[in-house]
């Protein structure tokens, strides 16, 4: 029987995963819809079909962890997968007669099961007091589930000339057929576009009490961590938050298997990391910090003790010498200004509504004062920044074209071979892969580490594809990766935090900057306010110039002054991108002198080495349209670094004084 090719692809995907309220939304949503492509790989395999491209081996031997598991043949050495791995679109061979929309029944019926089992857990029994209310949810919750993924394919003859199918699947996605039923009503606060379970309307004072009742009980039902005062949610928005909290027979029977872990780390945590870190490397402040823990435990009791030990499965690698009773902590209760917001950082099962009275204000007193005293302690306080990390393979489909009949299989092994690595470089710089599928990754890490990474990262992706390319020489397309690190505060919407990384990927490393780029933003609560880019360049050695500048205001807190920086960007910053390279040098040399005048030769040596470090700090590089590299000078890269040293700074201990 003769073969055909197919193409499928499944999204929303921005709509499902960028649309997060914390950590964990954000893992759920690209782990889900890697499950949900993974179903459908599934059906295709199971109907004599073979995946092509991604390389995941065959129904009989998969070798994607993530496949393997949902085939029931999991991989020994990943056995209970929990990282999404598939990517939202793939292709397969399939027999003349193989029809899709068998595959796509298949996997939606998954997701329906899964739907249920959460209605079942979670939503019936907090609603079963009122029939009419339940049947008005149980509506919206059907109606919302059915209409949600919207599944596209074309099947065709086999292509004659290689790769002019690539086109088939955009091409498919113009003629649209699936619109997502109209929502009314009030909407989900985490996902938008769709209306809130209980069907009320706030504007309408009556409607409104009933509102609050609905959330009130369901919030007890699955707990106030789990679901906050102010979250009102959609079903989809439901699964996605608590699917992980299913018991492991659940998650078996629904999912496949069941996870180790359930809980990921807040961005309050990830941004104290270093501050941890800090205190991990320095055994004699484990005891300082051991009396900061016993001192919240006495004063919250340990019932609320427990619930604030929220971070209980966050085990990154450079806190592993702390015993797990000083790292379980929320992040919270390590920052001063959340520490202080009574909303924030409940220390009771009833925390105060809005305009009211915070009930625990002494012990919230006692609390900081303790903090206070641990800052002064360790030498500096933690500090409300961490890093989110997108990455993408640029131009994957030229590169495909490029290789011929046999590139798609050589490519997709390439792209396995780096996915593999993934989890573990960035856990080795103390960060958590939320998703890691093909060309794109997906990651939280401490500020202070995610450039070492976006470099590890980009470097193991060009070595994945060595073989492939010393093999094929003769074509152009640079096996390279672009990448966005935004260095977000930890109050920021984590879906703000992420529509702005794929900005800075999609349109400042690739689009502006030409490809083969790390681009650079810090995102404070009252906006941007420093971006950088460039790209990745043995000659100008990037992104390491930033973290040798960065290391230097570490180890010299008096090497720079303030003034240093901030006079250059407002004397020569449009000056200094213009003139040439000695000029540039003098005329940082002349204003470096100005706070630390040069005593002896040794001093001068001193002065041009801070000022060549600075310099090499604010060099970037971009591809034009024409394929030139052209050089350029930027000063916010020097400013990315002082912002990246700040996070990670701590006076030595002081000296206790003889009595």
């Amino acid at each position: 029987m003769s073969e055909h090719t197919l193409h499928i692809s499944i999204g929303p995907v921005q709509g499902f995963v960028a649309q997060a309220r914390r950590t964990r939304d954000l893992w759920s949503g690209s782990f889900l819809l890697s499950w949900m492509s993974g179903q459908l790989m599934a059906g295709v395999l199971r109907q004599s079909g073979k995946i092509i491209f991604p390389s995941v081996g065959t129904k009989d031997k998969p070798t994607e962890p993530m496949l393997a598991a949902i085939l029931g043949k999991p991989l020994p050495e990943n056995p209970h997968p929990k990282i999404g791995s598939l990517p939202n679109r793939f292709k397969a061979k399939v027999p003349a007669d193989f029809n899709p929309e068998s595959a796509v029944n298949e996997a939606k019926k998954k997701w329906e099961e899964l739907a249920e089992t959460i209605w079942k857990s979670f939503v019936e029994n907090a609603v079963n007091e009122n029939e009419d209310q339940r049947n008005f949810t149980r509506e919206i919750w059907k109606r919302q589930i059915k209409g949600f993924w919207e599944i596209q394919w074309i099947k065709g003859d086999n292509p004659v000339n290689n790769g002019e199918d690539a086109k088939w699947l955009d091409i498919r996605k113009n003629w649209r057929t699936h619109w997502p039923p109209k929502e009314g009503g009030d909407h989900c606060t985490t996902m938008g576009s769709w209306q809130e379970l209980s069907g009320f309307v706030r504007s309408c004072q009556r409607e409104r009490e009933k509102q609050k009742d609905f959330w009130k009980a369901l919030r007890e039902k699955v707990g106030r961590l789990d679901l906050q005062d102010d979250e009102r949610l959609c079903a989809i928005a439901l699964v996605k938050r608590l699917f992980p909290k299913l018991e492991n027979e659940q998650l078996k029977k629904t999912i496949g298997w069941s996870f180790q872990t359930k809980n990921w780390p807040s961005t309050a945590y990830m941004a104290v990391a270093p501050w941890l870190m800090h205190i991990a490397k320095n055994p004699a402040l484990h005891p300082k910090l051991r009396d900061y823990v016993e001192t919240i435990q006495q004063s919250v009791g340990n019932k609320i003790f427990k619930q604030l030990s929220s971070e209980y499965s966050t085990q990154l690698p450079d806190l592993k010498n702390l015993d797990r009773q000083l790292t379980n902590l929320d992040g919270n209760l390590f920052l001063e200004t959340a520490l202080a917001n009574p909303r924030a950082t409940p220390l009771t099962n009833d925390p105060p509504k809005t305009g009211e009275e915070d009930t625990d204000k002494e012990i919230r007193e006692k609390l900081l004062q303790s903090l206070k005293k641990l800052g002064k302690e360790v030498g500096g306080d933690a500090q409300p920044y961490y890093a989110l990390l997108l990455m993408d393979g640029d131009r994957l489909g030229k590169l495909l074209q490029d290789y011929g009949k046999t590139g798609e299989q050589k490519v997709s092994t390439a792209l396995a071979k780096f996915v593999e690595k993934v989890q573990r470089i960035v856990e080795c710089n103390n960060g958590v892969t939320i998703y890691a599928g093909g060309d794109d990754v997906l990651a939280m890490l401490p500020a202070t580490q995610a450039i070492q990474c976006a470099h590890q990262l980009r470097k193991t992706y060009a070595e994945a594809f060595h073989d492939l390319v010393d093999e094929n020489k003769e074509h152009e397309t640079p096996t390279t990766a672009s990448c966005a690190i935004v260095f977000s505060h930890y109050h920021n919407p984590l879906r703000d935090v992420m529509k702005l990384a794929h900005k800075e990927l999609d349109e400042v490393a690739k689009e502006q900057n030409g490809r083969n780029s790390l681009a650079l933003a810090i995102m404070q609560p009252g906006g941007v306010h420093n971006r950088w880019v460039s790209q990745f360049s043995e000659a100008i050695a990037q992104p390491e110039s930033l973290e040798k500048l960065r290391e230097k205001i570490v180890e010299n807190e008096d090497l720079y002054s303030t003034g240093f920086f901030y006079n250059l960007r407002e004397r020569y910053g449009s000056w200094l991108s213009e003139c040439d390279d000695e000029n540039r040098k003098a005329i940082l040399l002349a204003e470096y002198y100005k706070g630390n005048p040069p005593k002896d030769e040794t001093e001068q040596t001193k002065a041009k080495d801070a000022v060549e470090t600075f310099l090499a700090a604010c060099q970037t590089q971009r591809e034009t349209k024409k394929k030139e590299t052209k050089e350029s000078f930027h000063i916010e890269g020097a400013f990315i670094a002082r912002f990246l040293a700040e996070l990670d700074r701590f006076e030595p201990p002081k000296k206790e004084e003889n009595s």
